[in-house]
C-alpha cells in the first residue's frame, strides 16, 4: 500500500453507545464521513438506532440521549448493514477506534452478519507522534491543542466524526515534515485492532 495518503479512501467514524460494555450495552448512533486523502467523497452517514439495552445514565450525561429520544430509530438489523456497506472500500479512521469496533463486532454477532474489517486507524496515536509530550488524547484536549473546539457540550456520532477529521486535517503538514507521506507510513503508525 504505498499510496500516497491524499489518494487514499477513508471512513471517519464514531459511535455513541448506552454504555462502554460491549456485551451489556447497545449503539445508539452511527456517525462517518467518506475521504479521499483530506477531502470529504461522498454524503456524511448518520443515524441513530434503537438501543436493545437501557441507556445508562453515565452515558446520558455525554451524548444527551435517551431512550424516549431513540424510540423511533431503526433497529440494529437495518442500521448496522447499511453502515457496513458505506465502510467497504474503506480505511477506517476514529479516535479511540478499540472499543467503537468490538461493539460493530458484537452488533454483527446479534444481528448474524460479519463486521468488513477488524483495524482502523487511531487518530490519537497519530496525533501522539505528533504531540508527544500532549497530556491526554481526548477529541476534545486533541481538538484544543491544534485551536479547534467542539461545537455543542454534547457528544454526538456525526459530530464527533467530523471533528477528527479536523484533527487530522491540522496535523497531517507536520507528520508530513516528519516524512509520512504514504498510507503504509500512516497504518504502521496508527493502526490498532478490534478488542474482543
Amino acid at each position: 500500500m504505498h499510496t500516497e495518503i491524499s489518494h487514499s479512501r477513508f471512513l471517519a467514524f464514531d459511535l455513541e453507545m448506552t454504555g462502554l460494555s460491549p456485551k451489556n450495552d447497545s449503539i445508539i448512533e452511527i456517525g462517518a464521513v467518506p475521504l479521499l486523502g483530506l477531502l470529504v467523497d461522498g454524503d456524511y452517514f448518520f443515524t441513530s438506532v434503537q438501543p436493545y439495552t437501557n441507556v445508562r445514565a453515565s452515558s446520558k450525561k455525554i451524548h444527551g440521549l435517551d431512550g424516549d429520544d431513540l424510540w423511533d430509530a431503526p433497529p440494529a438489523e437495518i442500521a448496522i448493514p447499511n453502515f457496513f456497506k458505506m465502510m467497504n472500500g474503506r480505511i477506517l479512521i476514529g479516535q479511540h477506534p478499540q472499543l467503537d469496533l468490538a461493539f460493530l463486532w458484537t452488533a454483527a454477532k446479534n444481528i448474524g452478519g460479519n463486521i468488513p474489517c477488524d483495524w482502523a486507524i487511531d487518530i490519537s496515536k497519530v496525533f501522539e507522534k505528533v504531540y508527544p509530550n500532549q497530556h491526554g488524547f481526548s477529541l476534545d484536549s486533541m481538538a484544543h491543542r491544534v485551536g479547534l473546539r467542539r461545537a455543542s457540550e454534547f457528544h454526538n456520532a456525526l459530530g464527533d466524526a467530523i471533528l477528527a477529521i479536523e484533527i487530522f486535517s491540522k496535523i497531517m503538514p507536520k507528520l508530513q515534515r516528519m516524512g509520512i507521506h504514504s498510507l503504509d507510513d500512516l497504518i504502521s503508525l496508527g493502526r490498532v485492532k478490534i478488542e474482543y
